[in-house]
């Protein structure tokens, strides 16, 4: 090696986190601001945790399955907010070259394991304890210190859930929605999965108040294991309806499709579009959507200008999408070659070729 090269700095390996920004949307850089879903974690953990205690001591004392189960509730509510902070921790993480995205779609993940938590530890448990009860029929004791017990996870519950409601009506006025409409759509998993645990923990108080009256009543304890049973049986359904949608987001949704409508619209209106040949919008992480497409721009523009009409598209759709993180136009100057079909595949009747 002569001299002249030692003398030459080595290129220094720069990653993709260096030279890439974590994409974000104006969105999510509000709600990360305000944290609100850091909150609406605490509280819910908190009150699971309060009131998980006083549960297994008063049913442990009254010897009723019915509290024992709502225990078991609260200690799977709590398991799931521990996974939705953990979601929250990691979607914090910068990007790195194996995930030049950034970590925001971990937050569908976790949410996925808090509601397969759920259904183990709150659904399968309540009804094996519903199961076991029923075999031996006894009365049950102390039904004072049970009310009490309700009575105060009802309160703590519904705090949590205000809490919850709270953020959901923040966050459903973004789009136009109702709370429950936006619900039902929300690709947020803190807001979706604590307003629904906390209701489905309000109905299974519910059910085993009315399973502790009727045992009391009737002098057998087999109204407060059906109670359990139906506790059981509602987590199980609550965790499934959670699971569902959080897998659809991991696997990868598309907005929704009044807004998908919205986004072709721009496109079909800019004047620097001829055609679109194709249009993807889909979900990268909690209110944050990567838009894809691929057009054929008018053949009146020249470089320079054709840049900054993509600029000016750009700006318009994170404007009328405030959720958009990311825009990646790709113009092109004809439409894609068509696949033809082989004949020999149709003759054999391969169903591929249908």
């Amino acid at each position: 090696m002569t001299p002249l090269a030692k003398e030459q700095p080595r290129k220094r390996k720069v990653s993709l986190a260096m030279l890439l920004p974590p994409p974000r949307s104006a969105t999510a850089l509000r709600r990360a601001e305000e944290g609100e879903s850091g909150r609406t974690v605490v509280i819910a953990l908190i009150a699971n945790v309060v009131i998980g205690i006083a549960k297994l001591i008063a049913g442990l004392v009254t010897h009723s399955s019915g509290l024992i189960a709502e225990a078991a509730h609260s200690a799977a509510d709590c398991v799931n907010e521990v996974f939705l902070a953990i979601g929250l921790y990691r979607a914090r993480q910068p990007p790195d070259e194996a995930h030049p995205l950034g970590h925001a779609r971990e937050r569908f993940l976790w949410a996925f394991m808090a509601a397969i938590g759920s259904f183990l530890i709150g659904g399968c448990l309540s009804i094996a304890i519903a199961v076991s009860r029923l075999k031996t029929v006894h009365p049950v004791e102390g039904a004072l210190v049970a009310w009490i017990v309700l009575g105060v996870s009802f309160v703590a519950d519904g705090a949590s859930w205000l809490q919850g409601l709270k953020q959901a009506r923040s966050q459903a006025k973004d789009y136009g929605l109702s709370v429950w409409g936006y619900i039902s759509r929300a690709s947020d998993p803190v807001v979706r999965a604590v307003l629904v645990e906390d209701s489905a923990a309000l109905t299974g108080l519910l059910l085993a108040a009315g399973g502790l009256a009727l045992s009391w009543i009737l002098g057998t304890s087999v109204p407060d294991s059906i109670a359990s049973l139906l506790i059981g049986v509602l987590l199980a359904v609550t965790a499934f309806a959670l699971a569902r949608p959080f897998a659809d987001f991991l696997v990868g949704r598309s907005i929704p499709v009044a807004h998908l409508e919205r986004l072709r619209a721009i496109f079909d209106e800019d004047p620097a579009i001829e055609q679109v040949l194709l249009l993807r919008a889909m979900y990268s992480g909690p209110e944050e959507a990567i838009v894809v497409a691929r057009a054929i721009p008018a053949p009146s523009l020249d470089i320079g200008e054709l840049g900054r009409a993509m600029d000016a598209l750009d700006r318009k759709i994170r404007d009328a999408l405030p959720y958009v993180a990311d825009v990646f136009i790709d113009v092109t100057g004809s439409e894609p070659r068509k696949i033809e079909r082989s004949s020999e595949h149709e003759r054999k009747g391969d169903p591929l070729s249908g």
